[in-house]
């Protein structure tokens, strides 16, 4: 029994923190940019704004919830991962950035 709860404790220490929403809506933005360029050639145009809008949110450099560019791109190559690891949850969680930018008034 201690071993097991030993065990537990040592799993959840060891899972990494989740991304900062603004860093992780900002990359699921690039992932859906990068797809669509890829699949179509094109980039509907509020795509843009929705991105410029997540980006325009991001700490300023030197404070302390700043990520790095290392940080960032990262968790940008991760994104297809993340996609294929859960499709469902990956969509949810972009459909909700989508929502949160254009409830914050994203588009013109």
């Amino acid at each position: 029994m201690i071993v097991a709860a030993l065990f537990l404790t040592v799993a959840l220490a060891a899972e990494p923190e989740p991304p900062p929403r603004t860093e992780l809506c900002l990359a699921h933005m690039d992932a859906m940019i990068a797809e669509a360029q890829r699949e179509t050639g094109m980039v509907a145009g509020p795509s843009w704004f929705i991105r410029s809008w997540w980006a325009a949110r991001l700490p300023e450099v030197g404070m302390p919830a700043t990520w790095s560019e290392e940080q960032r791109r990262a968790l940008g190559v991760s994104m297809p991962e993340r996609k294929a690891a859960d499709p469902d949850g990956y969509r949810a969680e972009l459909q909700a950035c989508v929502a949160e930018a254009i409830d914050g008034g994203a588009l013109p």
